[in-house]
């Protein structure tokens, strides 16, 4: 018997995987297939085909558009007639995300969060303390200054990307806002907090002191990296590329403004409809999101699980690095993950129009937010 299954990112740690579930599941083959570019646009074709592997590991958006449109199955049954699957095992944040009406339609492995990293050999340095874990936002501006010397080309803080709208979203949850309300049928970005949160990062980025224009980042490489920026806010993927570069460095949850929150990118494990093996992909979709399967993928990736008990091997962890280690799983308990509303590409091109405007300073967020939110909503209400 084969399956397949694709996934956007890396087939070394699946190769691992595919051995280890051969010594439970000889009679099965899974014939790996590592779409490196064009993801999202090559699984819409295949959705729209017909032709989806026998298990797909979908981004955030995709897997929830495709359970609701029905290109994958609902797993809830396959899950209760599987004595040993333990849900309270898993974060909440992740094992309920694809929930609708009941139904689920895909499960998560492994996950990154967005941290605060900071270079410790710029704050001692400045002699600025190192970041507190109960750190605020205007605790990070008052270190960002401290550390800052733009006549040198030297800041505090790294800059916003601009065209990356999932970045911002952090700002609002932080400071107490929501994008959505929980049934992606209303679009929040009118509140006074989300308001607030992104007109707050906006002004840091204009007044160009702590964080560096894109003008004055050009040229520079990675600032982060090459000793210019002393704190990095970005996802945990990075840990081993700084390890790498030679940096002496720690990590922070981000800062909070009303709350603790950050941003989490994870994957979901799904059977499409049409696989003609639904059984067999669930035997291997269940060891993929097992103990030993996503401990695989977890530990090659350094990246945490989506169990707890997973956890409990951190495989997140690099080998002879010193850092707090302890603050990476901590994030599933109080993160988001990418939200994934009907028509997402359309809102989203809406929302980050609005966004690069403020950003650029060419309009206030109370200006442009609320309206944005109005257009949004209409068409969520009209999926």
């Amino acid at each position: 018997m084969e399956i397949t299954y694709a996934f956007h990112d890396t087939d070394e740690p699946r190769k691992k995987m595919v051995e280890v579930f051969n010594q439970t599941f000889p009679d099965i083959t899974v014939n790996l297939t590592w779409i490196a570019e064009g993801f999202r646009e090559k699984c819409l074709t295949m959705a729209a085909a017909g032709t989806l592997p026998d298990v797909i590991r979908l981004w955030e958006p995709i897997a929830l558009d495709f359970g609701r449109a029905n290109q994958v199955v609902d797993l809830q049954p396959y899950i209760d007639a599987q004595p040993d699957f333990n849900p309270q095992d898993f974060y909440e944040v992740f094992y309920d995300f694809t929930l609708i009406d009941g139904k689920r339609y895909g499960l998560a492995d492994g996950w990154a969060s967005h941290f605060a990293f900071y270079n410790k050999v710029l704050f001692d340095i400045g002699g600025v303390p190192y970041p507190d874990p109960n750190w605020t936002w205007d605790d990070y501006v008052s270190a960002a200054k401290k550390l800052s010397k733009p006549e040198e080309r030297l800041w505090g803080s790294d800059t916003i990307p601009i065209g990356w709208l999932h970045y911002s979203y952090k700002f609002i949850w932080q400071n107490g806002g929501r994008v959505y309300n929980p049934d992606y049928t209303e679009c929040l970005l009118d509140r006074p907090e989300a308001i607030e949160g992104l007109q707050f990062w906006a002004d840091e980025l204009l007044k160009a002191e702590i964080m560096p224009t894109a003008e004055q980042a050009a040229g520079l490489g990675d600032l982060f990296k090459t000793g210019r920026v002393a704190i990095h806010r970005m996802g945990s993927w990075v840990m081993r590329s700084l390890v790498d570069a030679g940096l002496v460095w720690d990590v922070v949850p981000e800062p909070r403004g009303k709350e603790r929150r950050t941003l989490i990118h994870t994957a979901f494990n799904a059977i499409a409809t049409t696989s003609k093996h639904k059984d067999e992909a669930w035997k291997w979709l269940n060891f993929a999101v097992g103990p030993e399967g996503s401990y695989i993928y977890t530990s090659f990736l350094t990246f945490p699980a989506c169990r707890r008990s997973v956890n409990e091997r951190k495989p997140w962890v690099i080998e002879g690095v010193d850092a707090h280690w302890e603050y990476i799983p901590e994030a599933g308990e109080y993160g988001f993950i990418v939200p994934a509303p009907p028509h997402v590409g359309e809102v989203e091109k809406l929302q980050s129009d609005a966004f690069e405007a403020v950003y650029l300073g060419k309009k206030k967020a109370a200006d442009v937010l609320p309206e944005v939110a109005r257009k949004v909503t209409e068409i969520l209400r009209a999926a």
